[in-house]
């Protein structure tokens, strides 16, 4: 297993992912030196579903902690607005799930393909390539990242941990660029664009009018199951009330 270069994922989730950075006060007869550290692991490896992998690892982390892991393949433009100018790089995210670690440990399963209208298999980019006008050439590499949940303070996680004789190790504490702080492990496969088919699908709502489906026609009347009353001659004996006058 690899270590994700700092670039890419940085690239990839800086912006979603920072977290304060508060400095962590551990107790006093404990020195970083004795702490043991931490550790948060990725493994994925294919299954026997068409675009699907397994990714399972542990996370020694407090309990009911929530991982978010995801499948990214980088995307280079074939050419530049700028003719001077290197192409600069781009990703789509492939998918993504939440994990719970439970018992320090985690899993999941990421389906890299989705199913085009004519049943081919496409990833996410592939999808609305033509319509985003998107001429890029994908990277062999597919990055599979296992990172700590936007809603979680690392500075409190590392107080719990100390109480454990333990620290996050320093190899999955990633730094965005205003100094935000994040936990991230990856692992890096080399994995072929899709060529299979399957059976077409059938047109869903949210393949039409940009995802809204047809919601700009009318919806027919809803059918009125009560049955009234309509008598020839309605005659009662009931005194007028004061609200049946018209002034």
């Amino acid at each position: 297993m690899k270590n994700v270069p700092t670039r890419l994922l940085l690239l990839a989730l800086s912006g979603a992912i920072a977290t304060g950075c508060a400095s962590v006060k551990l107790p006093r007869w404990r020195s970083q030196s004795t702490l043991k550290n931490a550790d948060l692991t990725l493994t994925a490896q294919p299954t026997t579903a068409p675009g699907e992998y397994a990714v399972s690892g542990t996370a020694e982390l407090p309990p009911n902690t929530e991982l978010n892991v995801l499948a990214v393949r980088q995307l280079r433009l074939e050419q530049s607005p700028l003719t001077t100018l290197e192409p600069k790089s781009t990703y789509s995210i492939l998918t993504y799930e939440t994990v719970t670690v439970t018992s320090d440990r985690w899993q999941t399963n990421l389906t890299l393909w989705q199913v085009a209208p004519d049943g081919a298999y496409r990833e996410a980019w592939q999808l609305q390539a033509s319509e985003l006008d998107l001429n890029v050439i994908p990277e062999e590499e597919v990055f599979f990242l296992a990172t700590l949940g936007p809603v979680d303070d690392l500075a409190v996680i590392e107080r719990e941990l100390a109480l454990a004789n333990q620290r996050l190790a320093r190899r999955n504490i990633q730094i965005t660029a205003d100094g935000g702080r994040f936990l991230q492990t990856g692992q890096i496969l080399t994995i072929d664009l899709p060529t299979d088919k399957t059976a077409p699908i059938a047109t869903r709502e949210e393949d039409l009018n940009g995802g809204w489906g047809n919601r700009y026609l009318e919806l027919p009347d809803l059918p009125n199951d009560r049955q009234l009353q309509f008598p020839n001659q309605r005659q009662t004996d009931a005194p007028v009330m004061q609200g049946e006058f018209l002034y």
